[in-house]
């Protein structure tokens, strides 16, 4: 009697964990680094998208969704070389905005979609090399972004992601430039309600605090980084503003937003 009792808890305890274990693993595949090349396209070019797709159990399919100017969808089935899966655009005409996304099922037939990315054929080439997260305060929650360079920087599609991946932006830029020299204010949606004044466009959708390790990255409309802030040992919290100096070090300082930043010798530490 006592053998069959056992035998029956254990059946009923393997029943448990099995279930368990099924429902950790319940949920569709993560979709990240979701990238195409060339970054200038012209009309001569196919253009390879490719991202990073995981999934605890394994990846069914992954289709490259596309359209063109806003018309029908069209699919291409992805091939995979370890995570990374990647498909192929046709070359498209003169002038033509192709937007695209990526769809990914699970053997559990769980579908997961990323974010739309978009091209225009014949872009002009720009430089962002003189594009730089200037001052990130978490005890105010505002971002600024700075052109040190000597042109117009165009900013459409630039994008800023939080403590991730380039898979989930907190803000996406809308069309317009930065001038020389000239300053771009975000504010975070937490304290949108305090600054009436500025624009739904220049708003980021996250929180952003001065205690914890953080990671701010600035990314042009392809996906490639163009600056990266990544506090991973943070040693104390900031009195005000993680500020840039002209050297481009991080230092901390007071909180200048939208102007100038002071020059400081605190610097900051922990920073990858």
């Amino acid at each position: 009697m006592k053998k069959i009792l056992f035998a029956a808890l254990l059946l009923v305890a393997g029943f448990t964990t099995s279930c368990v274990k099924d429902d950790l693993y319940d949920g569709p595949a993560s979709i990240s680094n979701l990238k195409f090349n060339p970054e200038a396209v012209t009309p001569k070019d196919a253009v390879t998208v490719s991202a990073t797709i995981t999934d605890l159990r394994s990846v069914s399919s992954a289709v490259l969704k596309y359209s063109i100017g806003g018309g029908s969808a069209q699919s291409v089935n992805m091939t995979a070389s370890g995570d990374v899966y990647s498909g192929v655009i046709p070359a498209q005409a003169d002038k033509a905005v192709v937007t695209f996304h990526v769809e990914a099922v699970n053997e559990k037939g769980y579908i997961a979609k990323s974010a739309d990315k978009s091209y225009t054929v014949a872009a002009v080439v720009v430089d962002y090399s003189g594009l730089y997260l200037n001052e990130l305060n978490g005890n105010d929650k505002f971002m600024e972004l700075q052109n040190r360079g000597t042109k117009d920087i165009p900013l459409e599609g630039v994008y800023i992601c939080k403590d991730s991946e380039n898979d989930s932006p907190v803000w996406i830029c809308d069309d317009r430039a930065l001038a020389p020299g000239q300053f771009l204010l975000l504010y975070s949606e937490d304290v949108q309600s305090t600054h009436p004044e500025q624009p739904e466009a220049l708003i980021f959708h996250s929180g952003l605090s001065a205690k914890k390790n953080v990671r701010i990255q600035l990314f042009n409309p392809a996906g490639s980084s163009i600056d990266d802030f990544n506090l991973t040992a943070i040693a104390k919290t900031a009195p005000a503003s993680y500020s840039r100096n002209t050297d481009k070090k991080w230092a901390y300082a007071p909180a200048t937003p939208g102007a100038a930043n002071q020059e400081s010798t605190d610097y900051v530490t922990g920073l990858q």
